[in-house]
């Protein structure tokens, strides 16, 4: 009888023990998972790190005269418009050609300007009339260096033609920047105004 009695009180001790070990493991499980709920609660969200790289990529710059750049890359180059010279090719049409100024803030040798099917470039006017490149396709490199402005006129294939020559303001203008196939984009300008037979 006193050993079915023991036996009934060693087990009863094992059960209330495990309860107790249960209970302790289940209270620090608990704490542990409340320290990483506050951890990343902390921390800034996935989708809240993603939107706000994208609104920094996305954001529009004031052109010094008038209108906004928007640089696809600007974790990459910083990218600035001198200016949108038009030269008369006759008396009522002219072409548009565009000036920058970079600075490369990766370590790279070379940055390339163009449009393709993927990045067309398009010039619309104050009034809505469009305008495409001399080229309809083509990137062209040029040379770079890291941490120095450089003034950058884009080449004569990058040159809108047959513009109007009441064009006086481009509404809304893109162009490809590239620094490599996984990092380019799409330069918009808006509301910037043409300068007319000036020399950039």
């Amino acid at each position: 009888m006193k050993t079915k009695r023991l036996l009934c009180f060693c087990l009863a001790l094992m059960a209330v023990g495990t309860v107790e070990m249960q209970a302790q493991g289940l209270g620090g499980l608990l704490k542990k998972v409340k320290k990483g709920v506050e951890a990343i609660v902390g921390q800034p969200q996935p989708e809240a790190r993603q939107s706000t790289a994208k609104k920094a990529r996305g954001s529009e710059t004031p052109v010094e005269g008038g209108g906004t750049i928007t640089n696809p890359i600007p974790e990459t180059v910083d990218l600035q418009l001198v200016g949108a010279y038009g030269k008369s090719t006759s008396a009522n049409y002219g072409e548009v050609r565009l000036v920058f100024k970079v600075k490369m803030i990766a370590n790279l040798q070379q940055l390339s300007f163009g449009c393709n099917t993927t990045f067309p470039a398009l010039m619309v006017d104050q009034d809505g009339n469009t305008y495409h490149t001399r080229e309809s396709a083509g990137w062209y490199s040029y040379d770079v260096t890291e941490g120095v402005w450089m003034k950058m006129p884009l080449k004569e294939t990058a040159t809108f033609v047959d513009v109007k020559k009441t064009a006086t303001t481009i509404q809304q203008l893109q162009y490809g920047v590239s620094a490599s196939y996984e990092n380019r984009g799409l330069i918009i300008l808006k509301d910037v105004p043409i300068q007319w037979d000036v020399e950039p």
